[in-house]
């Protein structure tokens, strides 16, 4: 795709910050599927990210475009790209005893996040077809 039509149509939109949410959301996935695999590992830490808080960094419009033009290079904090902060859950009383992962919870964040992921899909999904439909001329 052209840089001039992604600057000029595709990041005018919700786009850019429906595609954070998904890559949130996938993120978010493998968290849970590796809290829910490592449910019986002794001394392992529950990790988790606050969604909320990663998607309300999405939505304030970067100051500057900082891009990472070498693998070797510092991470980028700040950018909307970046990995999310990841947090360690501390064992609760209802944990397995074990380590800190509680399957009922991580059942619940899993059945909450698909649903997460399937809006942000409908939603990037429309939001195309609109483009498409305003490209061809094409009211909805």
């Amino acid at each position: 795709m052209s840089s001039l039509i992604r600057q000029t149509v595709i990041d005018k939109t919700s786009v850019p910050l429906l595609k954070r949410m998904l890559d949130l959301s996938a993120f978010r996935n493998k968290l849970i599927a590796s809290n829910v695999a490592n449910a019986t590992t002794p001394g392992y830490k529950a990790r988790s990210i606050d969604f909320n808080s990663e998607l309300k960094k999405a939505m304030v419009p970067p100051r500057l475009k900082i891009e990472q033009t070498d693998p070797r290079h510092m991470p980028l904090k700040g950018a909307s790209n970046s990995a999310p902060d990841v947090e360690l859950a501390e064992p609760t009383v209802e944990s397995n005893g074990i380590n800190s992962v509680n399957i009922d919870s991580e059942m619940a964040n899993l059945a909450q996040n698909s649903l997460t992921f399937e809006l942000g899909a409908k939603l990037a999904g429309s939001k195309f077809k609109a483009l498409k439909g305003a490209i061809r001329g094409r009211a909805l």
